[in-house]
Parts: structure tokens; C-alpha cells; sequence
């Protein structure tokens, strides 16, 4: 947060300034009775701010600080007492969840009940001017030490959420990495797994049955060949490509082909059978659908 030092220079605050704020005192604390009833009839209009003054003790409290506040805005030094104890009236805003556009807008009730008490009582035009340039100064400092307090509790949060956001992302990544990488391991074993299951169908197809060897062989060979394309899928899924649905439905269809292809040289009843084709059937249309879903989306 910024020095007073670095406040006075940027909002051009000078010795000039400084004479002003006397003759506004002059000017303005006279009427502070008048200030602290405009300001709290003033916030009772709204619902929500005269929430926070719902007890007499409450009501008093803010009277109290406001016509402090009022008197310390002419008469307080700028230095770095004052400011923070502007900080600390930002915080308090904060601490009781007073939304920041109204400490907006009350400053601009302020700005506008004073604006007309310099107007009324300083006839000199040129005066007039120098004294509210002086005076929206000393406002707008005020207000930006006030609002920064709201700035840094966002930003608190932000900081606070963005940081377990960042290591929570972060482990997740690792972890699906490497959970990636174990299904990489268990799909290259189940692929060796079946590729001596076809080593041993040819075996017996040669050895004992060619008829139920192929056969199985076919099978086997059907499930190899889904174990590569589910391994090509994995693959690219490691390098940032994107998983396709389609690779499941294709693999539940090749089972149910490997499956029909068994059940036929087993010699299982008709309802096996009709259930196989008909379960080959359903997998069919859905494949075609997610092939044409893709085919769209790609075209898009």
C-alpha cells in the first residue's frame, strides 16, 4: 500500500493545500451538527445501511465517528498517524461487510453537502474554486485510503484461493499422469497377454482342431488388434489428444464378435445366440451414431 508520502505527491497535495484546509474548517465545522443529521438521515434511507444502526448504541457510535472523521479531515495532519487511522476505518468497513460501493457513494454525499455549504458561504469566485479543488483532494485521498482496504482483503482471497488452487491442480496433474501411465503398463500386459493366447489358438489349430483353431484364432486376433488400438488411443491421450468414446463401443463390439465366434463351434442354444446378435445389433447403431456425432463435429 502507498506511503502518505507517495499519497501527497500524486494527488498533488501542497503548502497551499494545507491553508486551504484551514479556511475550510472555518467554513464547514461550524455546520458539523447539520453535517452528522444530513448524513445519518442520509443513510437510514436505504435499507441496507440503516441495517447497521438498528440499536440506539449504534446509532450514537456513528455519529460519533463520522463528526471525527469530519473535524479530522481538516485539522489532522497527513502524515502516517492519519493514514492509519483511515486504514483502520477502511478495515472496520471490511469487518462488518459494508459493501464498497456504498462507502462510494457516501462519499459522494459528503462531497455534495459540502460542495454546496463552500458555494453558499464563499462569494469570491476564484477563492471558491481554490478551496474546492482543495477539498476534493483531501475527498479523494480519504476514499482511495478507505477503498484500498477492499482491495486487499479481494485480493487476500484471490492470493489465498489461487495458491490451494495451484497445488491442488498441480498434485491432481501428477497423479493423472500417473495413473495414466499404469493403465499404459496394464494395456501393454494385457497385449502381450493376448498375443500368446493367439500364439497358443494357431498352436492348437495346427496341433489338435483347425476348424475350432482358426476359429478361436480369429477371435484372438480381433482382441489383439482392439488392444493396439486401445494402446494407440492411450498413446496419443499422453501427448494432449483427446479420448474418444467410439475406441469403447468398437472394443465391446469386437468381445461380442470374439464371443459369437466361441459360442458357434461350442454349439450354444438359440436364445445365446439371438442374445449375442442382438446385444451386436444394439452396438452397431450405437457405433454408427458416435461415428456420425464425430463426423459432424469435425466438419463444424
Amino acid at each position: 500500500m502507498e506511503s502518505i508520502d507517495e499519497i501527497q505527491r500524486d494527488y498533488e497535495l501542497t503548502r497551499l493545500d494545507e491553508d486551504n484546509l484551514k479556511e475550510l474548517s472555518e467554513i464547514l465545522l461550524p455546520s458539523i451538527e447539520e453535517f452528522a443529521a444530513d448524513f445519518y438521515s442520509y443513510l437510514m434511507k436505504d435499507h441496507y445501511t440503516a441495517s447497521f444502526f438498528e440499536t440506539e448504541t449504534a446509532q450514537r457510535r456513528r455519529e460519533e465517528t463520522i463528526k471525527k472523521w469530519f473535524e479530522d479531515l481538516f485539522t489532522a495532519r497527513y502524515d502516517n498517524r492519519y493514514l492509519v487511522r483511515l486504514r483502520k476505518i477502511g478495515k472496520v468497513h471490511v469487518k462488518i461487510g459494508l459493501k464498497g460501493h456504498y462507502v462510494n457513494a457516501s462519499m459522494n454525499h459528503i462531497r455534495n453537502f459540502c460542495h454546496r455549504q463552500v458555494i453558499e458561504l464563499v462569494s469570491d469566485a476564484d477563492k471558491r474554486r481554490e478551496l474546492l479543488e482543495t477539498l476534493n483532494k483531501v475527498l479523494d485521498i480519504n476514499l482511495d485510503v478507505m477503498t484500498s482496504s477492499y482491495r486487499d482483503a479481494e485480493l487476500k482471497k484471490v492470493f489465498v484461493s489461487q495458491r490451494v488452487e495451484s497445488v491442488i491442480i498441480r498434485w491432481s496433474e501428477r497423479l493423472l499422469h500417473g495413473l495414466n501411465l499404469v493403465l499404459m503398463i496394464g494395456l501393454l500386459t494385457m497385449a502381450v497377454g493376448v498375443a500368446s493366447l493367439l500364439a497358443q489358438d494357431v498352436v492348437y489349430a495346427f496341433t489338435t482342431s483347425l476348424e475350432t483353431g482358426v476359429i478361436k484364432a480369429l477371435g484372438s486376433l480381433l482382441i489383439l488388434w482392439m488392444m493396439i488400438e486401445l494402446l494407440h488411443t492411450q498413446v496419443e491421450h499422453l501427448r494432449g489428444g483427446r479420448l474418444h468414446v467410439r475406441i469403447f463401443v468398437e472394443l465391446a463390439l469386437v468381445a461380442f464378435i470374439r464371443k459369437l465366434f466361441v459360442a458357434s463351434i461350442e454349439e450354444k442354444d438359440p436364445i445365446t445366440f439371438g442374445l449375442l446378435i442382438g446385444g451386436l445389433f444394439v452396438l452397431g447403431i450405437l457405433l454408427y451414431f458416435l461415428a456420425k456425432a464425430e463426423n459432424t463435429r469435425q466438419t463444424i
